[in-house]
């Protein structure tokens, strides 16, 4: 532990008047009867599914959940982590990403500590969300085998463990098809609608375009889409589009998107399951719990979809 670190704690500790005594800690701890969810955005769409996983989880056994949003502020963020600290929160869950910089040389508070959705870059930490390398891999092989080859990916931040692993499975099946050299990853700071706007116009402005778009969100997709059509772009005929997450709109847009459904309220009652269970000593050490995902098949990909039936085509891992 840095200097820093122990002045931090030390600072913590007389501001609060927590006694440094493991015993004591945990026996406060266990009557706190609260968890902490840390998230980047509490505007954002897919939290709220999350959340009621983890509030069904923690409800039966009379344990109530505390959402703090970091708004992207490292401040915000350690002095959310110092509820977990105090005692004031029995454990942690983290939407965000990344652990707390109060907590990454603290290794005692691993075992009250779970990731969802995001891995955290820190071994100690127990994690629980899909494979997004494999699902980006499986959705270009799917464009792959409708005879696209020019095939793009819009990105979100490359920073960020989730984005970074959708790149690296759409590398994954361009490498495999043999058209490597083809391949090209555009990693944006953000994933919204707006965003895809501005990456579509990109795309647009070029003399060669592509045939398929693999988007690392829905939002990036339907916003990508509205720029293809206002330009008298055919969708899916001359570009086909799949997103990723499964927003509540995606199958009402048109097209109806093609894309990867996450089981958010699923993540969330295992990822609080599993924190009670480290928690408790029933686990006996953080471990990564990948939950399969659905690919779910609709207009925005073309012929496959005009030709069945009404429903989506769906394949699970």
């Amino acid at each position: 532990m840095t200097p820093q670190t122990r002045a931090r704690i030390a600072a913590i500790a007389r501001e609060s008047g927590y006694v440094a005594n493991h015993n004591a800690r945990m026996l406060r701890s266990r009557k706190a009867n609260q968890i902490l969810v840390i998230v980047p955005n509490i505007a954002a769409f897919s939290h709220p599914d999350v959340i009621l996983g983890i509030e069904e989880a923690l409800e039966e056994h009379n344990i109530g959940v505390i959402v703090g949003s970091t708004k992207g502020s490292e401040e915000r963020e350690v002095a959310l982590a110092r509820q977990l600290i105090t005692g004031t929160a029995d454990g942690l869950i983290l939407l965000n990403g990344r652990l707390p910089s109060e907590l990454g040389e603290l290794a005692q508070y691993n075992r009250r500590i779970v990731a969802i959705s995001r891995p955290v870059a820190h071994p100690g930490i127990a994690f629980v969300g899909i494979d997004n390398e494999r699902a980006a891999t499986e959705a270009t092989q799917y464009l792959l085998s409708l005879g696209r080859s020019r095939i793009v990916h819009i990105g979100g931040p490359e920073q960020s463990s989730i984005f970074a692993a959708r790149a690296q499975g759409y590398r994954s099946a361009m490498r495999q098809a043999g058209l490597h050299e083809h391949s090209e990853v555009q990693h944006l700071c953000s994933f919204d609608i707006s965003a895809g706007r501005d990456a579509m116009r990109i795309i647009l402005g070029r003399q060669h375009l592509p045939d398929a778009i693999l988007c690392a969100s829905d939002e990036l997709a339907f916003g990508a889409i509205q720029v293809a059509k206002e330009r008298g772009i055919n969708v899916p005929e001359q570009i086909a589009f799949i997103g990723f997450d499964n927003h509540p709109v995606s199958e009402a847009f048109s097209p109806p998107l093609t894309t990867i459904s996450v089981p958010r309220r699923r993540l969330g009652f295992l990822g609080a399951q599993m924190l009670l269970r480290l928690i408790g000593g029933d686990l006996e050490s953080p471990k990564a719990q990948l939950l399969p995902y659905e690919f779910l098949v609709r207009a925005s990909c073309g012929r496959n979809y005009l030709a069945a039936r009404n429903e989506p085509l769906r394949y699970t891992e």
